[in-house]
């Protein structure tokens, strides 16, 4: 049994008004039990919408955000807390980025340490800022 989870901008993509093909696909071919998203993407995901301008764009992602198919509902139960092993985590990958002379994005290492502390592996469109890490990109053609 193979754990993801999922980077935001693997989310974002799903409402795109055209998802990548590739990222159906790799979703069909999981199991959703083996999905999860970081309790940060959920912050991540409604400060964008709260930045939106007013209108029919921000109603419709937050109609989505808080239906069935937006991620509180979807993710029930597979959304994993930042906590003290990630915490731990997170602190080591930004002290190793700095060490290496590649500063690592805060909000990007809060995910990777979520993985981390629970097995699972980065699902990501955004491979440069997960550097060094276990990660899947379903975005790629033929990425299982």
């Amino acid at each position: 049994m193979t754990r993801y989870l999922l980077d935001t901008n693997i989310i974002s993509n799903t409402v795109k008004p055209e998802p990548a093909p590739s990222l159906a696909g790799w979703f069909q071919a999981q199991i959703d039990d083996d999905l999860f998203i970081a309790a940060s993407t959920i912050a991540e995901i409604q400060r964008g919408i709260l930045i939106k301008p007013a209108g029919r764009k921000r109603d419709d992602l937050e109609t989505w955000f808080l239906g069935a198919q937006g991620p509180l509902a979807y993710f029930a139960g597979r959304i994993l807390p930042f906590d003290e092993s990630a915490a731990l985590i997170w602190a080591q990958l930004m002290a190793e980025g700095r060490a290496a002379g590649r500063q690592r994005d805060p909000m990007d290492m809060l995910i990777a340490s979520v993985a981390i502390a629970n097995e699972c592996i980065i699902a990501t469109d955004n491979e440069a800022d997960f550097w060094g890490l276990d990660i899947v990109n379903p975005l790629r053609a033929g990425t299982g």
